[in-house]
């Protein structure tokens, strides 16, 4: 059997021509929308919240080490451009990502490796993920159950530090055995505060409509102001940037209460493009929920139907290019993400864990009315690079997984 390696991750884009963040930001787009779509599927009726950008850089150091048929399936699953220069220009992006959250934004990115101790890695594996992701690298002992639990303990704690202690105890008791020999570890941190904040003394407690027609009184923010809105015959989008435009939270309303699974199921990478581009300053009266999600998913079975399945694959997949063998799969994919929003911003952070197993507009005189009184979707875009960095959808305010 293959000893496994997991893997905790938050989300990063991918990339196609060398030094080419747009390109990278592309990739990672397309791979959140695919990724929308399978987990939509599987929670209808909750609330979804996670970080593309995690989950793609976690996978990208996997891809590292991946060859042959394996290699070509994450690369079209991932939308990862097969090309020399990936690697590096994932650097680039990594490396352009902070410029673009410097001042009022904070944005943390972090990756680090924990390998069985003895356990025999190609040194040109670890210069990939050294140099390109800038991981931090301790030897640890999977294979002694106490050594294994200190192990896990101490990778959860450094994970829970990456992200202001908002992920806790991403990798679970059982999670890790006697065939881990790899834990690759990429952790996301943002914080942003308003452009213009709610006044508090406005929010007010009213009904959030749910789909199966039934409401809950929740705290709703309100404010009126110039914002970048879009609307069509499906839905009211808006754009909240935080202080420095740095980053923006874009909101998707569907125009009526069940709209959102119709919505769902037509909202891609195209479309959302169109959205943007189509956004236009007017002036809006506001009315957004508070809201909190801790969410956490299981990620292999959703990633093997999206094009991976020999990743996943005992005997089918091909990691040779991280031990010289094809002794290595995925066993698992864990992802775990929070966020909250309130009055004077938002607080977002993510983790993925793989495991690997081895084998043996112009103003109006009428302001546009936003009221998010009912399910929507989300998401926050690095606005230098257009990154998705987590996305997300409200089926109930304040309801967590």
């Amino acid at each position: 059997m293959k000893p496994f390696l997991p893997f905790i991750a938050c989300l990063l884009p991918f990339m196609s021509s060398a030094n080419n963040p747009q390109g990278i930001a592309d990739g990672n787009t397309r791979f959140a929308f695919k990724l929308f779509n399978q987990v939509q599927g599987s929670t209808k009726s909750e609330n979804q919240f996670y970080s593309p950008f995690s989950i793609s850089t976690a996978l990208a150091m996997v891809y590292a080490g991946a060859r042959n048929e394996t290699a070509l399936q994450m690369s079209h699953a991932m939308n990862f451009q097969p090309n020399d220069h990936f690697h590096a220009e994932y650097k680039h992006l990594l490396d352009k990502l902070p410029e673009g959250a410097d001042g009022k934004i904070k944005l943390n990115i972090a990756n680090g490796i924990w390998v069985q101790k003895e356990f025999k890695v190609l040194d040109t594996y670890f210069d990939v993920v050294r140099s390109k992701y800038n991981s931090e690298l301790k030897n640890v002992d999977f294979t002694n159950n106490t050594a294994r639990e200190t192990s896990r303990m101490d990778i959860n704690a450094w994970v829970e530090r990456k992200t202001n202690d908002k992920i806790k105890n991403i990798i679970k008791q059982g999670d890790l055995t006697a065939l881990t020999r790899l834990v690759l570890v990429n952790a996301i941190y943002f914080h942003g505060d308003w452009a213009t904040p709610f006044k508090k003394e406005l929010t007010k407690a009213k009904g959030f409509s749910l789909v199966e027609g039934t409401k809950d009184r929740v705290p709703f923010m309100n404010r009126q102001g110039r914002y970048n809105y879009f609307e069509d015959g499906k839905i009211q989008a808006i754009e909240i940037p935080y202080q420095d435009n740095k980053a923006s939270l874009v909101i998707l309303l569907p125009l009526t209460v069940k709209g959102i699974s119709e919505f769902g199921k037509s909202f891609d990478y195209q479309y959302y493009q169109d959205m943007i581009e189509s956004l236009q300053f007017d002036e809006v009266r506001l009315s957004l929920p508070k809201f909190k999600i801790d969410f956490h998913l299981e990620l292999g079975s959703t990633l093997s139907q999206m094009g991976m399945p020999l990743a996943f694959s005992p005997d089918g997949a091909d990691f040779s290019g991280m031990t010289g063998k094809r002794d290595l799969f995925i066993s698992k994919v864990i992802h775990q993400a929070f966020i909250k929003v309130d009055e004077t911003g938002t607080e977002a952070a993510a983790a993925t864990a793989v495991v690997m197993d081895l084998a043996m507009a112009p103003q109006t005189s009428q302001p546009k009315v936003f009221n998010a009184d009912h399910p929507f979707v989300f998401l926050i875009k690095d606005n230098l690079t257009g990154s998705i960095l987590f996305m997300g959808t409200i089926m109930k305010p304040g309801v967590s997984k």
